[in-house]
C-alpha cells in the first residue's frame, strides 16, 4: 500500500482512537494533529503542499473550534457534512475550467476522452453529495459512538467508491490517441 494512502487515512483513525480515550474532542484534537502531520509528511515526500488537506484542516479547526465555544458536538459532526459540500461545489466550479480540476489534478496519470471527464466530474459530485447525505443521516439518527465510527472508517468505504468509479469511467472511456500521442 502507497505509503500516502496510508496518511490519507491517518486522522480518522487518530479520531477514532482519541474518542475512545477521552470523547469526541479529544477524538478531534487527535484527528488535527494527525491531519497536521500528514500535510507536513506530504510536504516533505512531494516538495508541493496539499491545498485539500490544509482546507479540510482550516475548515474542522473552525468547526471545532465553534463546537467547544459554543459546547456542542453538532459543530464537529457537521463539519464532515460541511466539507463534503464544499468539495462538491469546488468540483462544479471546476467544470468551468479547462481543463476541469479533476482532469488537471487526474490527467497525468489517465487519459480520458471529453465525456468521459466530464462523466468522472459528475460521478464524483454524485459521490461527494452523497457522502454529505450519508453523514447527516448517521450521525442525526445513531448514537455519538456510531458516527465516531463511521466517521473514523467509512473514508475507507469511500476512497473504494471513488476508485471504482473512476476506474470504471477510465475503462469505458480511455483516450487511445492520447496514449499514443505520449508513447
Amino acid at each position: 500500500m502507497d505509503k500516502r494512502l496510508i496518511v490519507e487515512f491517518a486522522p480518522g483513525i487518530a479520531f477514532v482512537l482519541g474518542d475512545t480515550l477521552g470523547g469526541i474532542w479529544v477524538g478531534s484534537a487527535f484527528a488535527a494533529v494527525a491531519t497536521l502531520i500528514a500535510i507536513v509528511l506530504r510536504w516533505r515526500w512531494d516538495q508541493s503542499l496539499p491545498w485539500l488537506a490544509i482546507s479540510i484542516f482550516f475548515l474542522t479547526a473552525v468547526m471545532v473550534t465553534a463546537g467547544f465555544f459554543f459546547n456542542d458536538t453538532a459543530f464537529v459532526k457537521i463539519s464532515a457534512t460541511v466539507g463534503s459540500l464544499v468539495f462538491a461545489v469546488i468540483l462544479g466550479v471546476g467544470l468551468f475550467f479547462k481543463p476541469s480540476l479533476v482532469e488537471r489534478t487526474l490527467g497525468y496519470k489517465i487519459k480520458l476522452v471529453d465525456e468521459g471527464w466530464l462523466l468522472l466530474n459528475y460521478s464524483w459530485i454524485g459521490i461527494t453529495l452523497l457522502r454529505a447525505g450519508a453523514n447527516e443521516l448517521v450521525w442525526r439518527n445513531a448514537t455519538d459512538r456510531v458516527w465516531v465510527l463511521y466517521n473514523g472508517f467509512s473514508d475507507f468505504a469511500w476512497f473504494a467508491l471513488f476508485f471504482a468509479v473512476t476506474w470504471v469511467v477510465a475503462w469505458e472511456y480511455w483516450d487511445e490517441d492520447a496514449e499514443e500521442e505520449d508513447a
